[in-house]
C-alpha cells in the first residue's frame, strides 16, 4: 500500500528574535535621535530668539539713555551730516551732528541709508531695501531732510555727493561685484539736476577725451564724482586697463577730459583751491591721500595710512573729513577724522559715523 504524503503542517519560523530584532532596534534609535534633534534644534530656537530680544532690549535701553537733539535745532547751525553707526535701532539712519560739538549728542532722521550726502538745500540717501531680494534706491532729500522723490537703483550703493548748493547730485553703484579691488567689478554713476529731477545719462555714454582722443576703451568705469563749487563742472575717476585716472568734466557738455593718471575718489575743495585723491603708494602699494594744489600743481601727501572706503568731504578750506573703520567689525564700526591738507596727523572728529557732509546752512 502506497505511502500518503505527508500533509504535516509547516509552520514559519518566528524571525521576531532574530532578524527583526535588529532592525526594530535601529528604527526605535532612528526615531530617537529623530526626537532628540527637534527637541535640541527647538531648544536652540528658543535660545536664538530669547537672544536677540535681549539684544534688541539691551539696544532699546541704551537708545533711551542716549541724549538726541531737535532735527530742526540742528538744521538751523553749522552741522556735519553723517551715517549714525552707533549700535541700537538708529544704527545705519541719517544723523545730525553740530560742527560747534562733533563728539556731543546728535538729532537721527528717520531714514536709514548706506550713503548720505547733504548740502544747505538738498540730500541724497543711497539706500538698501531689505527683502527676499534687496532691493536698492536713490532717495533726493529737502533742506530738512524729508524725502522729496525716490528712484531705483540698479545695484550696491557706492558713493554719494551733492554739489555746494545742492543744484546737482551725483550716485556711484556696483552693477557687478561689490569693491574697486574686485577684478571683474562695474559701476554705473549717474548724475541728477536736482531742481527739475532729470537723471542724466550714465558717463559711461559720455564723451572722455585723452589729449584730445577719445578713450573708447569697452572696460570703462566711473566712479567717484565731485562737483566743483555748485556745478555743473566736476572731477570724477576713471578706470580702464587695470589704471585709475583722473578726469575733469562738465554736466553741460557731457563731456570729459583726463587730466591725471593714478587719481581715484576726488573731492575738490570748496574754494576749488584743492583736490584731494588717493594715489597708490609706490612702496607698499597701497592708497594713500594726496592733496593737489591747482595754482602750484604741487603734491602733498596726507599721513593717513589706513583704509578709507570713501571720498573724503570738507570741513574747511584747509580740513578734511573721513570714515575710517573700526576693530574686527570695521565695516560695520566706524568713526568720522579730520585731516590738515599740510601733512599733519588726523583727529576723530566724530564716533560712531560714516558718510559725512559739512553743511552751513543757506541764508536766503
Amino acid at each position: 500500500m502506497a505511502e500518503r504524503p505527508d500533509r504535516t503542517t509547516r509552520t514559519r519560523p518566528d524571525l521576531r528574535g532574530t532578524d527583526a530584532g535588529p532592525g526594530r532596534a535601529r528604527v526605535v534609535a532612528v526615531v530617537v535621535v529623530l526626537v532628540l534633534l527637534l527637541a535640541g534644534t527647538g531648544g536652540y530656537l528658543a535660545w536664538s530668539r530669547s537672544a536677540q530680544v535681549r539684544a534688541a532690549a539691551s539696544a532699546a535701553d541704551a537708545e533711551a539713555g542716549r541724549t538726541r537733539l531737535a532735527v530742526d535745532d540742528v538744521l538751523a547751525v553749522p552741522h556735519l551730516v553723517v551715517r549714525n553707526t552707533e549700535p541700537g535701532p538708529s544704527y545705519g539712519k541719517i544723523a545730525l551732528v553740530p560742527v560747534s560739538d562733533p563728539a556731543g549728542p546728535r538729532a537721527i532722521v528717520d531714514l536709514a541709508c548706506a550713503r548720505v550726502a547733504a548740502s544747505p538745500r538738498a540730500g541724497l540717501c543711497l539706500q538698501e531695501v531689505p527683502g527676499l531680494v534687496t532691493t536698492y534706491r536713490s532717495i533726493l532729500l529737502d533742506a530738512s531732510m524729508r524725502v522729496v522723490s525716490t528712484t531705483e537703483l540698479g545695484g550696491i550703493p557706492s558713493r554719494a555727493r551733492m554739489s555746494a548748493a545742492g543744484s546737482w547730485a551725483a550716485s556711484t553703484v556696483f552693477v557687478t561685484g561689490h569693491a574697486y579691488t574686485d577684478a571683474q567689478f562695474s559701476t554705473r554713476t549717474v548724475l541728477t539736476d536736482v531742481p527739475t529731477g532729470r537723471e542724466l545719462p550714465d558717463l559711461e555714454q559720455w564723451v572722455t577725451t585723452r589729449d584730445g582722443v577719445p578713450v573708447t576703451a569697452v572696460d570703462r568705469n566711473y566712479w567717484g564724482v565731485s562737483f566743483i563749487g555748485d556745478g555743473p563742472g566736476f572731477y570724477a575717476t576713471l578706470g580702464t586697463g587695470g589704471r585709475r585716472l583722473l578726469v575733469r568734466g562738465d554736466a553741460s557738455t557731457r563731456t570729459m577730459q583726463v587730466v591725471a593718471d593714478d587719481g581715484a575718489c576726488p573731492s575738490v575743495s570748496p574754494d576749488a583751491a584743492h583736490v584731494v585723491y588717493k594715489q597708490q603708494d609706490a612702496q607698499s602699494g597701497s592708497d594713500r591721500f594726496v592733496a593737489w594744489s591747482a595754482d602750484s600743481g604741487r603734491l602733498t601727501a596726507l599721513p593717513e595710512g589706513r583704509v578709507v572706503d570713501d571720498q573724503v568731504a570738507w570741513l574747511d578750506a584747509d580740513t578734511v573729513a573721513y570714515a575710517v573703520g573700526r576693530g574686527v567689525a570695521a565695516t560695520v564700526d566706524s568713526d568720522v577724522w579730520a585731516a590738515p591738507i599740510d601733512g599733519r596727523p588726523a583727529t576723530r572728529l566724530v564716533p560712531d559715523a560714516s558718510s559725512p557732509s559739512v553743511v552751513v546752512p543757506a541764508r536766503d
